[in-house]
């Protein structure tokens, strides 16, 4: 047991995490001081109710599309849930990526969770939430790197290190899928491979586990040799992500705040570089973000601090029905173990 200790003096990332979270959030109490009030003032506008009903209009949508790219790739594996059952998991999955800052991916272990228990093969099920994931990286890479370069060509040159950060990461990911693709159209193997060729095989619980990774490898290879599929999903990616933009800019628009096509990118950029942070759920580092890409536009701290909390709002309307449903799901299956009064009646009499 010694060994699974932590050396001593050594940053766990439970620890690490709690760290950053409290730096932030004290950072978010000192700009709250500094700037709250007038940000406060102009989110306090009587917001336009049609602007609120279409964005969510547009949440339920992107939500539903991200759906249906998941049901798209399923159906490349044999099986094919409802659209609703997906949206809720896909739903559930992104509350919990959202609030660990695990780079959006400590929602992928629960969407594979909630799938086996729905009856469909872990293989299956492993190998769809993998492909899901890589096609919403590779949909959305293209939109990052237009985001960065229209940003620093309308005159934010500090974006200039995010802009050849932002690329290579694009350049690393395709590479990263080209090879991948081909392993997997010659079924060498992923995982497995690299699992043998370190040695992690010889491990129990490793090798217990080799028999179920082999499966999903032969399943993700039989997505790769369906092109017009995968092609179908990522259009729908690609979809889903433009619906995000006019997320954006119906929300900045409802609350009367800048909503320009600039004024959006700068928006969906600062929050996808605040959910990169190792932060939970992005405390202060979103605000910050926002504050500080807009004072590069030439906006006045409380503006960007008022956007920061706008999309504050937008990111507790993605999260909670995800919560909802997690919740409502624990509750069921408490109340499943404890029984109905008529078994407990049952159980007493006999």
């Amino acid at each position: 047991m010694s060994r699974l200790r932590p050396r001593d003096g050594a940053l766990t990332p439970a620890l690490l995490l709690g760290i950053n979270f409290l730096v932030c959030a004290g950072g978010l109490v000192y700009v709250l001081y500094r700037f709250g009030v007038p940000a406060a003032a102009l989110l306090a506008r009587e917001p336009e109710p049609r602007l609120l009903v279409a964005f969510g209009v547009a949440v339920a949508a992107a939500y539903a599309g991200y759906a249906l790219r998941w049901r798209i790739v399923l159906g490349g594996v044999g099986t094919c849930p409802s659209l609703r059952r997906l949206t809720t998991y896909r739903a559930a999955g992104h509350s919990l990526s959202s609030l660990l800052p695990s780079a959006k991916l400590g929602g992928e272990p629960l969407r594979v969770s909630l799938l086996v228990r729905a009856s469909v093969p872990a293989s299956s099920a492993i190998a769809s939430v993998v492909v899901d994931r890589t096609l919403e990286m590779v949909g959305s890479a293209p939109f990052a790197l237009c985001y960065a370069a229209l940003l620093l060509r309308r005159g934010v040159p500090e974006l200039e290190g995010a802009l050849v950060t932002v690329g290579t990461g694009v350049g690393a990911l395709a590479v990263g899928v080209v090879l991948a693709v081909r392993r997997l159209r010659k079924r060498s193997g992923l995982v497995t491979a690299a699992a043998r060729a370190t040695g992690l095989d010889r491990l129990r619980v490793v090798r217990g586990r080799m028999d179920v990774l082999a499966r999903a490898e032969d399943d993700a290879s039989r997505l790769v040799r369906q092109p017009r599929r995968l092609a179908r999903a990522l259009a729908v990616g690609v979809g889903v992500n433009l619906v995000v933009l006019a997320e954006y800019r119906l929300l900045l628009a409802a609350f009367g705040l800048p909503h320009d096509p600039l004024a959006v990118v700068a928006a969906v950029f600062a929050t996808g570089a605040a959910h990169s942070l190792p932060v939970p759920a992005a405390v202060g580092a979103l605000e910050g973000a926002e504050m500080w890409v807009f004072g590069m536009l030439g906006y006045a701290p409380a503006t960007g601090l008022a956007v920061g909390l706008a999309v504050r709002l937008r990111e507790l309307v993605w999260v909670v029905p995800g919560l909802l449903y997690l919740a409502g799901r624990g509750w069921n299956r408490a109340a499943d173990r404890v029984g109905s009064p008529h078994e407990r009646r049952g159980e007493v009499a006999a």
